[in-house]
């Protein structure tokens, strides 16, 4: 490709519970054509032990799918690339140690994103397909690991959940040595509908005048009853009925042979169909569209909104900021001063525009605690930005939020990285420096206060350069400058401050 070709070509990763996904697209004229689409059946969630890791062999399959991607995003500029992770990396325990060697083979970065904001990505990309119709819609994704219900109308979400079960996951629950008896029917369906009865009544009364049906194992499944002349077109309640019956007159899954199933499929159609059959009894669906978008299409056009100015994580910083009430003038001030630090230490730190923007985040939200109390306000303030819902953001960004704000002052624990992959070790450490600096620049709340400052990136740490003429005039912001040091030098970054620099014995 030529360079002009490279800046226009963008690629979205789906690392899926069941199959791994790439699409390569390119824009011209505006909007994105697709050149490229890879998809691998790698069974990711069958290899995750009741421990939460991967066996070797599974291992094995998805590094060797990922080097197959790698391959073919070798060259797209860095920006243009998003990798994301689903529900067996939501459960995987040594997800940082599997995601070094994984990142590494993919030559990408792998987001980790939430139930929630991977139905809001599906929801996205199916939308791509049906645009110019605004009629209110529930989208339903049956996944490997589990399964995205959302409603919503034109490109906008307003319902948004995620069951725990998907194809992979139940027919290993309910059909693992491959034996189908009604029974076990009975209890798979019974399994899936209790966790669907917390959201009947609000879905119900939300309502919706289009069932759309994503994934492989919707279209599998409609093809299925397509092939078998129960429909001609969409998906029904009664050819779903027609199809569990069929299904259940083979002993085994092995056994099963049907017309349009595909040998991929064949070993997880049990459990995906008994999640289909479970929506559409609870949710009193008639019929179902099925669409050949998905995740990997909202990744792209996600990747394509953060980069042109209509990034979905700025709304929700914005709605954050206006629940919990704070102080526009204070984040202002914080976010200037925290801004011009990151700005002097950004190119000699290595640190990327991401961590600007999350920079950005931390400062805006620092202060939300304070809502619940002054005390210790930062813990509360960094546990309501882990734990709410954060449209736009992975788990990984909104980890590295937490962290920023949760620990913006007072002592740092010396495992306040653990969550995170490493790549994001340094950045966050040299952020939280920045924001922590900033929030003693502007703990008195007033302008003229804040000291005009130099940083520069030594070999031992941060060198601080502040007026000759304004220790002896701020003697509360000397000390906690004096405090600062020693904090910092705890988690491996020395502060030098004329005056103020401590030993390595603290």
């Amino acid at each position: 490709m030529s360079s002009a070709q490279r800046a226009d070509t963008y690629a979205a990763v789906d690392l899926g519970s069941n199959s791994f996904h790439l699409l390569v697209a390119r824009r011209e004229y505006g909007e994105l054509r697709t050149i490229d689409r890879i998809k691998e059946m790698v069974r990711l969630g069958g290899g995750l032990n009741r421990d939460g890791r991967l066996d070797d062999e599974t291992q094995q399959r998805a590094l060797a799918c990922l080097a197959r991607f790698g391959q073919r995003i070798r060259g797209i500029p860095t920006d243009n690339l998003r990798a994301v992770g689903t529900q067996t990396f939501r459960r995987l325990k040594n997800a940082n140690e599997f995601l070094v060697v994984a990142e590494s083979t993919l030559g990408c970065s792998i987001d980790i994103v939430s139930g929630r904001e991977e139905a809001r990505l599906i929801y996205l990309g199916v939308s791509q397909g049906v645009s110019g119709h605004e009629d209110r819609r529930l989208v339903i994704d049956v996944g490997g690991g589990s399964t995205e219900l959302v409603i919503g109308e034109g490109l906008t979400p307003i319902e948004m959940e995620s069951i725990q079960y998907g194809c992979v996951s139940l027919t290993r629950k309910y059909f693992a040595d491959g034996r189908l008896t009604k029974k076990r029917w009975r209890r798979a369906i019974e399994c899936v509908m209790a966790d669907l009865q917390e959201i009947r009544a609000r879905y119900l009364e939300t309502g919706w005048q289009t069932v759309i049906g994503s994934s492989g194992t919707v279209l599998e499944i409609t093809e299925i009853c397509r092939q078998m002349g129960w429909i001609e077109k969409d998906l029904d309640a009664a050819a779903v009925t027609r199809l569990r019956d069929k299904l259940l007159t083979f002993k085994t899954i092995e056994d099963v042979v049907l017309p349009g199933l595909s040998e991929p499929r064949h070993a997880v159609l049990a459990g995906g169909l008994a999640v289909l059959n479970a929506c559409f009894n609870v949710l009193a669906l008639d019929k179902m569209q099925a669409s050949p978008f998905a995740l990997r299409e909202g990744v792209l056009h996600d990747l394509l909104g953060r980069l042109e100015s209509s990034d979905p994580r700025e709304s929700t910083i914005r709605a954050f900021k206006a629940r919990y009430a704070v102080d526009s003038n204070q984040l202002e001030r914080v976010r200037r001063t925290a801004l011009e630090a990151f700005r002097q230490i950004e190119e000699g730190a290595h640190l990327r525009p991401l961590h600007r923007q999350l920079l950005t985040w931390a400062a805006d939200l620092h202060e939300v605690g304070l809502s619940i109390s002054h005390s210790h306000y930062q813990q509360h303030s960094g546990y309501l930005v882990q734990h709410s819902d954060m449209a736009g953001f992975t788990q990984q960004e909104q980890q590295f939020l937490a962290t920023l704000v949760g620990y913006h002052r007072r002592p740092i624990p010396r495992d306040y990285t653990r969550p995170l992959p490493n790549r994001l070790h340094q950045a966050l450490r040299f952020s939280l420096m920045c924001l922590r600096l900033a929030c003693i620049f502007c703990r008195t709340r007033d302008d003229l206060a804040i000291p005009p400052f130099k940083l520069k990136v030594m070999d031992k740490g941060i060198k601080v350069q502040l007026p000759e003429d304004w220790y002896r005039a701020h003697p509360l912001t000397v000390t906690d400058l004096h405090q600062e040091v020693a904090q910092l030098h705890s988690i491996g970054l020395q502060l030098i401050i004329r005056g103020l620099e401590v030993t390595d014995g603290g």
